[in-house]
């Protein structure tokens, strides 16, 4: 139950990253000034983080590496897709298409051998019903494109939770963290330094110092602590609350409201990312060792 609690909050972080990147828009930021921001920020704090530390984990440049990687390859080409692809297709439905990627950690997981049970496809099902719900029917502004490239990133995401269950396996989530972040934020740099952006206002800034520390730092560092105790396709699961808690932020910060379909919605998701963690539980499968 601890690593659902963990990365149950770690869904909580990440539910800011719309609220905060509303306002980066609004001060003259776009998607990828935005990245580089976040993520530089998150990575200076990280690191500071890292040099308090007494005890250092000892990270062969092998793992080093495979870090910097999840962080460039994962988390900084995901919000490319995904940034770019909102240019092609409506928000709404681009959100339903990327939270799919639950069913492709569960279906991968099913090719590792992985009993997910009924709970689980229950949890699943539910949690994928609720969030299209929540869309509220509006799922205009489709192109192929746009959904080609929202798929994309959520097949991607969903190797992120696999990959990232295997290799952070005995290290601590402030060390994970750290590196990840690192590799995203030279991702991010270097797309700001080939596509000649130019720098936002402070306003960005105050923004991206929010996205850095909560949904960077606050969020990987949890979503990294619980990963290893649930799993992927559990963890996967539970963090479909992620656009839960953006709605009931956007209706405190934002002043939006709530339709009674999206609020049955969110129901759903609250009921299926309980149910993932009920007895039978998610039997997840062995994790092969490293060379």
């Amino acid at each position: 139950m601890t690593g659902a609690i963990l990365v149950g909050l770690s869904a909580l972080g990440y539910g800011f990253n719309p609220i905060f990147g509303k306002f980066a828009y609004q001060a003259g930021a776009n998607a990828i000034t935005i990245m580089a921001i976040r993520y530089c920020m998150a990575a200076l704090v990280l690191w500071g983080m890292l040099a308090l530390q007494k005890h250092r984990d000892p990270v062969p440049l092998s793992r080093r590496l495979q870090l910097l990687a999840m962080g460039g390859l994962g988390m900084g080409v995901i919000s490319l897709l995904y940034f770019t692809a909102l240019q092609h297709i409506g928000a709404s439905l681009a959100t339903g298409l990327f939270y799919t990627y639950p069913a492709f950690v569960a279906l991968a997981g099913a090719f590792r051998g992985e009993a997910i049970g009924k709970a689980g496809i229950a949890g699943l099902c539910l949690t994928a019903a609720g969030t299209w719900m929540m869309l509220g029917g509006n799922l205009g502004g489709f192109t192929w494109g746009g959904a080609l490239l929202i798929l994309a990133a959520s097949g991607l995401h969903a190797a992120y939770f696999i990959v990232g269950s295997a290799w952070t396996r005995g290290l601590r989530p402030v060390t994970v963290s750290t590196y990840v972040s690192t590799g995203a934020a030279a991702v991010s740099l270097l797309a700001a330094v080939l596509t000649r952006q130019s720098v936002p206002g402070a306003g960005a800034f105050l923004a991206g110092a929010g996205l850095a520390l909560f949904t960077t730092v606050f969020a990987v560092s949890l979503f990294f602590a619980g990963l290893p105790k649930v799993g992927p396709t559990r963890a996967a699961i539970i963090s479909n609350l992620e656009p839960v808690f953006t709605a009931f932020l956007a209706v405190g910060l934002l002043s939006e409201r709530l339709s009674w379909l999206q609020l049955i919605g969110i129901g759903l998701v609250v009921v299926g990312a309980v149910a993932a963690q009920l007895r039978d539980r998610l039997a997840e499968a062995p994790v092969a060792k490293e060379a």
